[in-house]
């Protein structure tokens, strides 16, 4: 293995403190693209916001890119999409003028046909991460001991006495560490992978009850409840449309009842001993 420096955006978040941790211990020099300094002092960093103008100077000494970050909420759907997909179009431009091989984070959100701001914004990403010979990564639901982001707030449902149920709900999932480990496993064969869009999870699905019960303390299943999808969309944007601060928002409850029905690159990924285990 070739030691490389990699520098990692959104390097102090959920999946970027991950993959931080795996890359450094599979012997990789890695400087973070944050907007402040970590607070490990022993990790590189550089000055970094995702929209923001790029200096001429990011990618001095940088072998590869891994862009994880992106901004979630706080903005409307115009100024989510300046920031979050031009931003991310800017920075892999960037990377791709500097010699740097970049790794885009988009989602399983990110399929044609997707309804999801969230996925359409990703996905419009990836086709300037494609067209520039990009690997573009689409994680499933990530899951393992402590979860950020969606996994996280499953793992706090699934300890409530009743579940909600939703009929068309089927999620495909992704071990944190498989996840890290598939991506360190990437960057010694970027070639192989160069203008591809990756799917990284199990090629199994499972429903949302099924997955609760798998992250429920002693993984005992609760009672659940039907609930059809525009009870709980119609007033989750009526309360995002008055500011109100919400743990759920609607187009993410909207990638929970939608979404792909299989996994680019299945075959590719398994060719090259990239696997996920199954959550159950």
């Amino acid at each position: 293995m070739t030691t490389t420096t990699v520098a990692i955006t959104g390097a102090t978040g959920y999946l970027g403190t991950a993959l931080t941790q795996r890359l450094r211990a599979d012997g990789h020099r890695v400087v973070a693209l944050t907007r402040r300094p970590p607070t490990n002092g022993t990790l590189g960093w550089r000055e970094y916001s995702l929209g923001a103008d790029i200096d001429e100077a990011l990618f001095d000494g940088i072998d590869v890119l891994i862009h994880a970050a992106w901004t979630l909420g706080g903005k409307d759907v115009e100024q989510l999409w300046d920031t979050n997909t031009i931003g991310s179009r800017r920075l892999i431009s960037a990377a791709a003028e500097a010699g740097v091989q970049t790794v885009f984070i988009s989602s399983m959100s990110a399929y044609f046909g997707t309804r999801q701001a969230y996925g359409l914004m990703k996905l419009a990403a990836e086709r300037t991460a494609v067209d520039l010979g990009a690997v573009v990564v689409r994680p499933g639901l990530v899951y393992g001991a402590s979860p950020g982001g969606m996994g996280g707030t499953l793992k706090k449902i699934a300890q409530l006495p009743l579940w909600p149920r939703f009929s068309s709900a089927r999620l495909y999932l992704a071990h944190e560490d498989d996840l890290t480990a598939g991506i360190s496993a990437v960057l010694n064969r970027y070639d192989a992978y160069a203008g591809q869009v990756l799917g990284f999870a199990n090629p199994t699905p499972h429903d949302l009850t099924a997955v609760l019960t798998a992250l429920a303390p002693n993984r005992r299943r609760r009672p659940t409840i039907l609930i059809p999808k525009a009870a709980v969309m119609a007033p989750l944007r009526v309360a995002e449309a008055a500011n109100v601060p919400l743990p759920f928002r609607s187009d993410s409850l909207l990638g929970l009842v939608e979404g792909p029905t299989f996994l680019p690159n299945e075959k590719l990924l398994a060719d090259g001993g990239i696997n996920f285990r199954d959550l159950m």
